[in-house]
């Protein structure tokens, strides 16, 4: 399974790199994360739960950083291992100034197994590409909190915990990530709408 593309962040490259590397901040704004944690040089240990189709529980993974450029790229190999299956994971990230912004690219490749793989590579990337996006997000506003900071001469802000999406929200993402792979344009919104449609019956339809 390949990865790839891009996310323009609201702040400088320095603070966006420093942004990455802080555990806190990532824990914060990674969905389905229960902890990460600095445990050497550059190597990270977490726990993360998921929910992929059928598929769901907790994966225990290392994170170990190579080739580091500081404040240009580097290099993240990953393995994670549960009750779903496992996933082996290497993936680049470059970045570069862009005005006041900060230009992030990335690609990686990942090999999954289990349970997990039984729910088909079209959804497990679909599920990938939603997961990154939202963190994607978390991360720049994380940045753009630590920017307004150090404009007002303050410190940093203390990470803010990010509450994962609910089932609806992380569905409603993988489906419109499901549509970009499957459709042209012009179809696209279409069926968005109606899976939020039929994502929003079934949760009123449970409440009432």
């Amino acid at each position: 399974m390949k990865v790839g593309g891009d996310y323009t962040f609201d702040g400088p490259q320095q603070l966006v790199w420093d942004t990455f590397l802080d555990p806190e901040v990532l824990a914060g704004v990674l969905p389905g994360c229960e902890k990460l944690e600095l445990v050497g040089e550059n190597e990270y240990e977490g726990a993360l739960k998921i929910k992929i189709g059928p598929v769901q529980g907790q994966f225990l993974g290392k994170v170990k950083l190579e080739d580091i450029q500081p404040p240009d790229a580097y290099t993240m190999q990953v393995d994670g291992r549960g009750a779903p299956g496992f996933v082996k994971a290497t993936g680049h990230l470059k970045l570069q100034p862009s005005g006041d912004q900060t230009l992030v690219t990335y690609e990686g490749d990942a090999q999954v197994g289990g349970r997990l793989a039984s729910v088909g590579q079209r959804l497990v990337e679909s599920s990938a590409k939603a997961i990154i996006k939202q963190s994607l997000d978390g991360l720049n506003a994380a940045v753009k909190a630590r920017s307004a900071a150090a404009e007002a001469g303050e410190d940093a802000p203390a990470p803010t915990p990010v509450a994962a999406p609910s089932q609806a929200e992380f569905a409603a993402t993988v489906a419109k990530e499901v549509a970009k792979d499957l459709l042209p344009t012009w179809a696209r919104y279409g069926l968005f709408a109606l899976v939020v449609l039929v994502i929003l019956y079934v949760v009123f339809s449970v409440l009432t």
